[in-house]
């Protein structure tokens, strides 16, 4: 069962990659229709945007599951271990609020595009929308085992040994 469960811990990840693939290939596609069949494809800009939209927002939560995000540590590690400790669960506080709105906001407006079509497409714009929710969701669960971590007194690993599980 935890092998089952590591699979599922990367579906992000796997989702960023078929996203940044599909984008690479439909933009590809549409150069390709636009400059040599001189024939253009309508659909790739909104689709690729989306798609787009997509992957910056699920990055941005892989971002926080890896602790891949920047951080300017000059004070923090000045500090007694008691106040690195404060300051690391003042900054994923913050992260957590940031999630908390991206997951409320984005929620409210992906329920009020939903009605919305994209012109050439036809696809409903909640989808397009939906990515910050989700993106928001995952932050929040992300930062669980972290602030559980720092609230132990545990140091949070190096972003670099996160992978190397």
């Amino acid at each position: 069962m935890p092998k089952l469960l590591r699979l599922l811990a990367y579906i992000p990840e796997l989702i960023g990659g078929i996203t940044l693939l599909g984008i690479t290939l439909i933009l590809f596609a549409g150069v390709i229709w636009r400059y040599f069949i001189v024939d253009p494809l309508t659909w790739t800009d909104e689709v690729s945007r989306a798609l787009f939209v997509w992957l910056a927002f699920i990055g941005a939560a892989v971002g926080v599951k890896r602790r891949l995000h920047s951080a300017v540590a000059v004070l923090s590690a000045r500090l007694p271990p008691r106040w690195q400790r404060v300051t690391a669960l003042i900054a994923l506080l913050t992260t957590g609020i940031m999630g908390a709105v991206l997951l409320y906001t984005g929620s409210t407006e992906t329920i009020a595009n939903f009605r919305q079509v994209m012109p050439v497409t036809g696809l409903s714009r909640g989808w397009l929308y939906l990515a910050v929710p989700v993106s928001g969701a995952l932050i929040l669960i992300y930062l669980v085992p972290q602030f559980l971590a720092v609230l132990r007194g545990e140091s949070l690993p190096h972003p670099h040994e996160i992978g190397a599980e």
